[in-house]
């Protein structure tokens, strides 16, 4: 008997090769781009400085926030808030007669207000920070897009204005 199925077998005559009842695991290089599993946002609650009731919050994803003192004090529900951990940059600026000083630029988180009298602030919303707490805050998904946009398009003219620069810094001193 031979050991090959005709190619002509009808198919429902063809033995289908069997699945392993045991999951295959992920290979080193699949684990690298499988997204990582976040944890469950947390809960927790507060007293509430206005009522003396206690209030429930689940953070939302991502929070990097202690809410610490908010477990341990009355607190009031307007001062409790979710963020996330900013990105931020520093950069030497001239600040007037008292020279070169490090100021936090261009910084970004998202942040969420869980009991804000503002309903766009009880959703997560972006936070941008300028400069050195001068923020444009409540952003939404478009906001934010928006500013991206802007300083990317601001970020063109700066790679112009360098390559000016190294041109004229080249020319210079060829004249030298």
């Amino acid at each position: 008997m031979s050991s090959t199925v005709p190619a002509d077998l009808p198919r429902m005559f063809r033995a289908e090769p069997k699945l392993s009842a045991v999951p295959s695991q992920p290979s080193a290089k699949t684990r690298e781009t499988l997204p990582a599993e976040s944890p469950a946002p947390r809960a927790w609650s507060f007293i509430d400085r206005t009522n003396d009731e206690l209030q429930q919050v689940t953070c939302m994803a991502g929070c990097t926030n202690d809410h610490e003192d908010d477990r341990e004090t009355p607190t009031h529900p307007y001062d409790v808030w979710c963020q996330t951990d900013p990105s931020n940059v520093y950069l030497p600026i001239l600040e007037g007669a008292s020279g070169v000083e490090e100021f936090r630029v261009l910084g970004a988180f998202v942040r969420q207000i869980p009991f804000s009298r503002h309903m766009h602030e009880r959703v997560p919303h972006a936070q941008v920070e300028i400069v050195d707490d001068h923020f444009m805050e409540g952003l939404d998904p478009d906001g934010l897009a928006t500013v991206i946009l802007t300083l990317e398009a601001q970020l063109a003219g700066f790679r112009k204005v360098h390559a000016q620069l190294v041109e004229l810094r080249e020319q210079g001193r060829v004249q030298l």
